[in-house]
């Protein structure tokens, strides 16, 4: 029986969210579902702070460096994807890669737009937002992230990004419930709101890609090597988070 989990990534009906092709080997796809309930039962999703959060309200200070430093998480991963793209020749992947980019800067709005615009909803202004600086957690996040996709071989970059997306599917729901419990209107939760299916599709879209070389137990290791390095990263990066604004009240 496919798991509620699963289903979400199966069962996609919205026309502008990739949908996962489908695969004669069962066994294939049993194995990429396995490693996303794996990814999502990880700590990296599973985590104190953002099970916290979505029951719990912050004060407005803890709220801008909450969200400023996920904008230091994340503001440069679309070109960190495209670097993925130098280390295959495989059209198929090529495809699947772009595909996951242009959703963040195809439009004349990018997501990293949208995501300025949600910054100053919150209150934050340029001048904080251009004086911030983040935790070296952040830092060690970013420039983890960007050797996971721009270093060979694909199959490590593949499993990091198969990691983040699926990560993400769940990561940007528990903040909008923050969010919402913030007595935040859907107006301002816009950017969490269309992640939480984008990132479904792109998640889709690294299925895609991998699938037809997952079955040979050498890519298997490297997918999963990329995978483990990008979640232990974000782990990190929360537990910076939460000791940040929270503590030890978790």
């Amino acid at each position: 029986m496919t798991s509620t989990t699963i289903k979400r990534f199966e069962e996609v009906e919205d026309p502008n969210i990739r949908k996962r092709v489908k695969l004669d080997n069962q066994e294939t796809k049993k194995y990429l579902d396995e490693q996303i309930e794996y990814i999502l039962a990880h700590r990296a999703v599973e985590h104190p702070f953002l099970n916290y959060y979505r029951k719990n309200k912050l004060t407005k200070e803890q709220e801008k460096k909450l969200f400023l430093e996920c904008f230091y998480f994340f503001q440069y991963l679309p070109f960190y994807i495209t670097g993925m793209a130098l280390h295959t020749r495989d059209e198929n992947i090529l495809r699947e890669v772009i595909l996951n980019v242009i959703d963040e800067v195809g439009s004349k709005v990018t997501h990293s737009m949208i995501y300025r615009d949600f910054l100053h909803q919150i209150g934050i202004t340029n001048e904080e937002f251009e004086n911030y600086k983040c935790l070296p957690t952040t830092t060690a996040l970013n420039q983890g992230i960007m050797k996971l996709y721009t270093e060979p071989p694909i199959e490590k970059c593949l499993g990091a990004l198969y990691a983040d997306e699926t990560m993400s599917a769940t990561m940007v729901s528990k903040l909008n419930d923050g969010l919402e419990n913030q007595e935040y209107d859907k107006k301002l939760r816009n950017f969490w709101l269309i992640h939480i299916n984008v990132e479904v599709g792109h998640s889709n879209n690294v299925f895609n890609a991998i699938s037809p070389y997952i079955s040979e137990q050498d890519t298997r290791e490297l997918f999963e090597k990329g995978m483990n390095g990008f979640l232990e990263l974000v782990a990190t990066y929360w537990d910076g988070v939460e000791a940040l604004l929270l503590g030890n009240q978790t």
